[in-house]
């Protein structure tokens, strides 16, 4: 169990801990030992200060003269202004910008491991001890929920959106559902850009994370996943019921009947309809596909293969001799110059009616069944695994405050600061594949869970 501060002096041990868990068993062991036990919560008036013999004394602190628990740090609202405009609170960037300078100062000198993409955070590899708190975690729990986001699929090369990386950090601004609905222009910006990035956000496969969940899940160790991705990499692993708490680029709906299409149906008219699109597209794969062929640093100016491959036409290259590969996003969609000039879309085939990702947008709401199905989940587990996931969406972080508010155990498997830091019993910082492979293949978890086998 994680501690903040733990020192045993003179028969006492004194810890500082969020974790009541952490409590109760430290109760136990000092009980069992004839010694006493001082705990305080990080946010409680009482501190650890140093003597000058070095030896740590639990005492009372004074809080600006006064003895109340400090005020917790306000989060701020993110808010979508009268023309669909997302607006980022200053406070939620400020505080992220805090975490994330914390995070890259942490990093320093890490390295991804052989095969690992950049898109996934430089972290520690989870050690010995941390992996045997993660298999009492998962086989303490009778019901164990898991909920994951953009961190769990990082390792399958789709960027995050918070990360170093991520998309956010490259000035990308999401489109609101407002901004969607307003005009046919911006609903033609957004479909050229999801058009082309269809092709590689469709073909990427699941990683050891998703895998090792689904195969927890088959063993009974996990009985729920709820993830906030849109990518499907869960249900290619060949996990079951899986909740897709903000919908999936995998459907289309109709915003007026409702009706669903697929989205490879929908890419097939799209094709259709933008023919010199589409060449386009495939220009953009073979360059891709050229590029990735290479070694070593791209210098396109003087590259005879490159410039080659443009005067046949596979290739887009720009006046100043750079090559055009376009940003791509974590919902699928890439950032291109002009996105949209002269792109055509169909209206549903049924009615009539606007056609729009099955996602749920910033500005739109989660359909009231998906959120109160997540939300029971929540309520009624007895521990929730979030993998991957900083909680900022409040979507997500309610249902961590429920889970707690529940008297379940949290645990966290996330590389940075999360939103549930503070209520977490654990937290782990290291890749979500990594961490999750190796905790499917420990023997306790290869056997399927039973009753017996949980109590033992």
């Amino acid at each position: 169990m994680p501690l903040k501060l733990c020192l045993y002096h003179h028969r006492t041990l004194y810890i500082v801990t969020s974790s009541r868990r952490a409590e109760a068993m430290w109760k136990a062991v000092m009980q069992g030992r004839d010694s006493i036990l001082q705990m305080a919560r990080p946010n409680c008036p009482h501190k650890f200060s140093a003597t000058a013999s070095g030896v740590k004394t639990f005492s009372a602190a004074a809080h600006s003269g006064s003895a109340t628990q400090p005020r917790r740090q306000r989060l701020g609202q993110d808010r979508i202004t009268s023309d669909g405009r997302l607006i980022t609170d200053p406070q939620n960037r400020l505080d992220a910008d805090s975490a994330q300078s914390s995070t890259d100062a942490a990093t320093v000198g890490l390295k991804r491991p052989a095969g690992v993409p950049a898109t996934a955070p430089a972290t520690d590899p989870i050690s010995n001890s941390q992996l045997a708190e993660m298999v009492d975690f998962v086989s303490g729990c009778k019901r164990l929920l898991v909920l994951t986001g953009a961190g769990c699929s990082t390792e399958s090369n789709i960027p995050d959106y918070r990360g170093p990386k991520g998309a956010y950090s490259t000035g990308f601004q999401p489109m609101t559902h407002q901004q969607f609905m307003a005009t046919e222009e911006r609903r033609a910006r957004y479909w050229a850009r999801s058009f082309a990035g269809w092709h590689e956000f469709a073909a990427v496969q699941p990683n050891r994370a998703h895998f090792a969940l689904a195969q927890m899940q088959r063993m009974g160790w996990v009985q729920d996943i709820i993830t906030q991705n849109v990518d499907r990499l869960h249900h290619k692993a060949a996990s079951r019921d899986i909740i897709e708490l903000h919908g999936t680029t995998h459907r289309v709906i109709c915003m007026s009947c409702q009706e669903i299409t697929p989205r490879e149906e929908f890419q097939q008219r799209l094709e259709a309809m933008n023919p010199e699109a589409a060449a386009a597209i495939k220009r953009m794969v073979e360059a891709e596909q050229l590029l990735k062929k290479r070694r070593g640093p791209l210098h396109p100016s003087t590259d005879e293969e490159i410039r080659q491959a443009a005067e046949e036409g596979n290739v887009i290259m720009q006046p100043d001799g750079e090559v055009d590969i376009p940003v791509r996003r974590p919902d699928g969609d890439v950032e291109l110059k002009g996105a949209g000039e002269h792109f055509y879309f169909p209206p549903c085939s049924s009615c009539g009616g606007i056609l729009k990702p099955n996602v749920v947008f910033f500005g739109d709401t989660i359909p009231k069944p998906r959120a109160l199905s997540a939300m029971s989940l929540a309520q009624s587990c007895d521990g929730l695994l979030v993998v991957g996931s900083s909680l900022q969406v409040y979507s997500a972080f309610r249902l961590a405050k429920a889970a707690k508010q529940a008297d379940a155990s949290i645990a966290l498997l996330t590389a940075g600061w999360t939103r549930a830091d503070d209520m977490a019993d654990m937290k782990i910082e290291c890749l979500a594949g990594e961490a999750l492979s190796r905790l499917a293949k420990e023997p306790a978890l290869l056997v399927p869970r039973t009753y017996e086998t949980a109590a033992a």
